[in-house]
């Protein structure tokens, strides 16, 4: 297997606003569009064969601002952030206030709630990984555009094993991540590549 390269997209109005907003489709600020064209400079330094984004705009946009090779953009749902159900829309204060019972269970089972009516991480990460694993090939290298829940699901399976990682990695808009696999043995070769600066 090659690399696999995985990048945040640029920042959204719902994003800055800090809603949760998974499978809403807001469109990229013009700092996101700013990110977008700065993380394309960082990836001159990388080759990739394919690129897949996931199919919101958010995304779709980020890749196409990106892609230096000018190659094909894939898109596919299987790459959507995670359904965050009656979450959705709301900032984390409307949902302490409106929905404080689920909040609690969220918190408590955070692997496996649905969010009522959407998805759990552990099933984002069943979709996400299932995608990537069918993309890899020997030798070729593959760019993915997608979503803080799906980048840290998939960094989280390859690197722990499982969703133990979940929450343990940096993944900034626009931010990089690398994984290499020697030997079909996941290495990670960089994190967060160009994402916040300190």
């Amino acid at each position: 297997m090659g690399r696999l390269i995985l990048v945040r997209h640029g920042e959204s109005e719902l994003n800055r606003d800090g809603i949760f907003y998974g499978q809403l489709d807001p469109e990229l600020t013009e700092k996101g569009v700013r990110q977008a064209k700065e993380a394309k400079e960082i990836l001159r330094a990388f080759h990739y064969d394919e690129i897949y984004v996931s199919d919101l705009v958010r995304a779709r946009d980020t890749a196409r601002i990106l892609n230096h090779r000018e190659l094909e953009v894939i898109e596919t749902e299987r790459l959507r952030e995670l359904n965050f159900g009656i979450f959705e829309g709301l900032k984390y204060e409307e949902i302490l206030e409106k929905y404080p019972e689920e909040e609690a269970l969220w918190r408590e089972k955070w692997q496996d709630y649905d969010y009522e009516s959407g998805e759990s991480v552990r099933e984002l990460q069943r979709r996400s990984v299932e995608f990537i694993e069918e993309k890899l090939e020997e030798e070729k290298d593959i760019l993915v555009v997608a979503h803080w829940g799906v980048i840290n699901c998939v960094l989280s399976h390859y690197l722990t094993g499982g969703l133990e990682g979940y929450w343990k990695f940096a993944t900034d808009n626009c931010g990089i991540a690398v994984i290499n696999f020697r030997d079909k043995f996941p290495v990670l070769e960089g994190l967060n590549i160009g994402g916040k600066k300190l």
